[in-house]
């Protein structure tokens, strides 16, 4: 079934659209063409090859809550539907560093690469693509740039405002994701480090007054109590802004403000054995000041716990068993949800 055809003020801004892509480009283009460090004798290469295999009892929430992690993506927009198919989703990743000496300081590059593919679902297949730049400025203080890409992400089938039909459309967002870090050790035993955030999201054609830009403050803390057992503490605070604050005309703003607590714990059990264990929680509250706007006064109260299983085959190889579980309770019944994940994975450094 076709739409209606656009007017002249669609037109618009889709030429506003397609502009503001252009920039993105430009970006994109600009961090990768950054100058490498200067070639020296001291140059190391390296690569981590990485599979896990997922079991999950919900594939449209699957990815959100997979990335819902200081160092990852936590505030990826979700779709909740009221079926919940399962799936086996494969996550092959590789990441090629180079680590060289330039000047008085060491310097890490990498790129990373990491595709999700769904068993009987395919139509969430998604690639996710990082650019990592790490540059020590002492012995103790080191600065991390990366760029993160995740292009086309299918968040679901949903009823599309803009042409006042109500059409389901396949909903669709495309992340450019940049990070910046300052990493401090202050003694052996405990360091921290500053984090900040900025990003955009652009949404496909019939949702494009959810198209974002978003930027974060937080900072996370690691501290070694024992050769046995460490403890990692993080918190990130998150605004985003939507166009459709802007565009009454369709009650679709999903602006937001937004809360993450991270704590973790990783107990070395025995020389190769690892438990890694993980407590987050979200919360979201969306800004929109439409009363026609199913967002309008909608908080989001997330929880998940992660416990992980590694074990060191070799010192490069390693395998590991995990179970993920997530539960976001709303204000709005429609958009709360309980997942469960389970993987087993593998990983070797060459």
């Amino acid at each position: 079934m076709s739409g209606p055809s656009q007017t002249p003020k669609q037109v618009e801004q889709g030429g506003r659209r397609s502009g503001r892509e252009r920039c993105v480009l430009l970006l994109c283009l600009a961090t990768l063409l950054l100058p490498p460090p200067a070639r020296t004798a001291a140059a190391d290469w390296s690569a981590i090859a990485e599979n896990k295999v997922y079991y999950t009892n919900d594939v449209v929430v699957f990815s959100a809550a997979r990335r819902l992690a200081v160092h990852e993506d936590p505030t990826q927009p979700t779709k909740v539907e009221i079926g919940k198919p399962q799936d086996v989703v494969w996550a092959p990743a590789l990441e090629v560093m180079r680590k060289s000496t330039s000047g008085q300081w060491p310097t890490e590059v990498s790129f990373k690469t990491q595709g999700f593919v769904y068993t009987d679902h395919p139509i969430f297949n998604h690639g996710m693509y990082r650019l990592h730049l790490k540059q020590a400025l002492s012995p103790d203080t080191a600065l991390v740039l990366r760029y993160r890409y995740t292009p086309n992400l299918f968040l679901g089938p949903n009823n599309e405002r803009r042409s006042g039909q109500r059409l389901v459309e396949e909903e669709r967002v495309t992340s450019h994701i940049w990070r910046a870090m300052l990493e401090r050790r202050f003694t052996e035993d405990f360091q921290a480090t500053l984090i900040t955030r900025y990003g955009l999201r652009l949404f496909n054609g019939p949702f494009a007054e959810r198209d974002t830009h978003f930027w974060g403050l937080g900072s996370e803390a690691h501290y070694r109590m024992t050769s046995r057992l460490a403890f990692t503490l993080g918190y990130l605070y998150e605004r985003g802004l939507a166009d459709g604050r802007n565009q009454p005309q369709f009650n679709d703003d999903v602006s937001y403000r937004n809360h993450f607590v991270s704590f973790g714990s990783t107990i070395r059990m025995t020389e190769p054995l690892t438990l890694v264990l993980t407590y987050t929680y979200q919360r979201n509250n969306f800004t929109s000041a439409f009363a026609a706007d199913t967002s309008y006064g909608r908080e989001d109260d997330t929880n998940q716990g992660i416990a992980e299983f590694r074990y060191a085959l070799t010192g490069r190889a390693t395998v590991s068993l995990g179970v993920q579980r997530t539960q976001r309770d709303s204000n709005r019944t429609s958009a709360s949800f309980q997942n469960t994940n389970t993987w087993v994975g593998g990983q070797y450094q060459f």
